[in-house]
This record gives C-alpha cells, sequence and structure tokens, in this order.
C-alpha cells in the first residue's frame, strides 16, 4: 500500500501527517519552517524533524513515503521551492510536490468543490475557484504590503493604538499587555516592535483578541477591523469568480479566525452585507489533510 506525507509550513509551526490513502497513521507538529522567519539552518532542521517525528509516529520508514505535498508560502518562488525539495529529499525519497498554503487550505476546506477561502495566521490571504474551474487570490502580498487582517497587522495595530494611548496620557490596558506578552517593561516596547521580526509582532494576536473578548475597547476595534480587512479579502475573490453574487460557500482558516469571536462576527457581517445569499462556515479547518489529499490525488494512477 502507497504511503504519502503531507507537509503545512506554516509561519508559526511545520504540521506533517502519513497516510496509508485510508487512514492517518502518523502526525507530528514542530517548530517553523518558514525560511523568512527562522532563517535556513533552523527551517532545515524544523522541517526534517517534524517529517522524521510523523513517520516515527506512524511507524513507517521515511525512505517508504512514495508521494509528499508540501503547502507554503512563497511556492511561487523558484528559490524557495527548490529549498524545500532538496530539504524534504534529505530524508525522503519520494516525488514531491511544491504547493502554496492557501491551496492545500483551499482543498482541506472544499475538496474539489468550488469556495473562497481566506487564511488568517501570522499572514493572510484569501483564495477561491468557481465551478468552472477558474482561481484568484487577494492580499498574501507580506506584511509591510499587504496581510491585512492577520496576526502581524493586529500586533501592528495593537502597538501602534497602545502608544497613541500613551501620549495622550490615557490609561493603557493594552501597552501593559503587549509588555507581559513581550516580557519586557512597557518602556521597552517601542524598542522591541521597531526591532523585531513578523512573527515576533504576530504573537500579539493572541493577548490581543484576549483583551477584546474581556471587553478592551481599543483591542475591540482592532479585532473588529480585523474581521472587516479578512471580508474584503473575501468579497474581492467573489468579485472576480462570481460577479452576479449567488450562494459562494465561503471557509476560514488560522489561529486569527479560531482564537476570537470579535473577528469571526465582523467577517461574517460584512461579507453579509455584499454577498447576502454567501455560506460562511468556521469549522475548523487543517491544511496538512489538504496536502495529504493532494499527494494521494498525485499518486494516484492514470
Amino acid at each position: 500500500m502507497p504511503l504519502y506525507l503531507g507537509i503545512d509550513a506554516g509561519g508559526t509551526k511545520t504540521d506533517c501527517a502519513v497516510s496509508n490513502g485510508a487512514e492517518l497513521i502518523g502526525q507530528a507538529a514542530g517548530e517553523s519552517c518558514k525560511l523568512a522567519n527562522v532563517g535556513r539552518e533552523d527551517s532545515r532542521k524544523n522541517l526534517q524533524e517534524t517529517i522524521l517525528a510523523a513517520c516515527q509516529m506512524g511507524n513507517v520508514s521515511p525512505q517508504a513515503v512514495q508521494h509528499v505535498c508540501i503547502g507554503m508560502s512563497g511556492a511561487s518562488n523558484e528559490e524557495s521551492v527548490e529549498w524545500a525539495r532538496q530539504t524534504i529529499q534529505e530524508v525522503v525519497s519520494g516525488q514531491i510536490y511544491v504547493v502554496g498554503d492557501h491551496v492545500i487550505a483551499h482543498r482541506t476546506a472544499f475538496g474539489t468543490s468550488p469556495g473562497v477561502l481566506v487564511i488568517a495566521g501570522t499572514g493572510s490571504i484569501a483564495f477561491g475557484r468557481n465551478q468552472n474551474g477558474a482561481s484568484a487570490r487577494a492580499g498574501g502580498w507580506g506584511p509591510l504590503v499587504s496581510d491585512e487582517g492577520s496576526g502581524f497587522w493586529i500586533g501592528k495595530e495593537a502597538v501602534s493604538a497602545a502608544l497613541r494611548a500613551y501620549d495622550l496620557g490615557h490609561s493603557n490596558g493594552l501597552l501593559s499587555a503587549i509588555a507581559k506578552a513581550w516580557k519586557v517593561a512597557p518602556e521597552e516596547v517601542v524598542r522591541l516592535a521597531n526591532s523585531c521580526s513578523s512573527p515576533k509582532l504576530a504573537e500579539l494576536a493572541v493577548p490581543v483578541t484576549a483583551a477584546a473578548e474581556t471587553g478592551d475597547t481599543s483591542a475591540h476595534e482592532i479585532t473588529e477591523r480585523a474581521g472587516k480587512e479578512l471580508a474584503s479579502l473575501a468579497q474581492a475573490v467573489i468579485t472576480r469568480l462570481w460577479p452576479q453574487g449567488g450562494n459562494v460557500r465561503v471557509a476560514l482558516a488560522g489561529g486569527v479566525v479560531q482564537g476570537s469571536s470579535v473577528v469571526r462576527q465582523a467577517f461574517r457581517q460584512a461579507v453579509a452585507a455584499h454577498y447576502p445569499e454567501a455560506a460562511v462556515s468556521f469549522a475548523y479547518v487543517r491544511p496538512v489533510l489538504g496536502a495529504l489529499e493532494i499527494a494521494a490525488h498525485r499518486g494516484a494512477p492514470r
């Protein structure tokens, strides 16, 4: 029986799973292997260790895996794709397919059916495919120019709001929450925010969304805007693929959406305002399962 390996190379963690085509037999989660986040050496180590851990859990040799699909941001970058192939080939001998992380998440959410998938993790992107097979994407162009509604965006907006409140001499629970999350004194937040990486800012999404849930006005406003920004990405894709509107299926993935009822509510309301017939689902989406499906499909006899 053939063996398949799926990999979700996320900005926060690496998720791997092994299947024999009938059942999930091994899985493991490790640290991020995103090159932009942790560098080439740690990326290689984290990816290979997670692959080996999943295979060990399934009691299979990685050399017995015949087809691998990895979903990653930057899949359109030839250098990143080649790095992923070489790194995986050092431990797995099978065929390797590299696709965008939005592609595997869409496959998990909809299979081969039409729909729009919005991802909001460290970054953000919307990707859709209609009943005619046409596809479109919106967002996902990187944290400095895009990634609206993402964990990075929420963190950046939270720091800005906290510092504006500080300038005005207002009581500032948001600044305290950021300082606590980063384990620094409040006066150190500015220095760290101006020197830290995207993942460090994205870490703030959890305490900010938690503060919004408990009634912090600034945090609530930021997370509400995040939901609206994500809805705008979905709307851009729907407009291109379903110009007449209709009963379009919309799903969401990523920690920002799963962790905030404020984001979810704002998203649903914003989409409904423009596309009242759209069917929005907040069911949990685990992208690595889509990677497994793609690996199995590519490996199926023709």
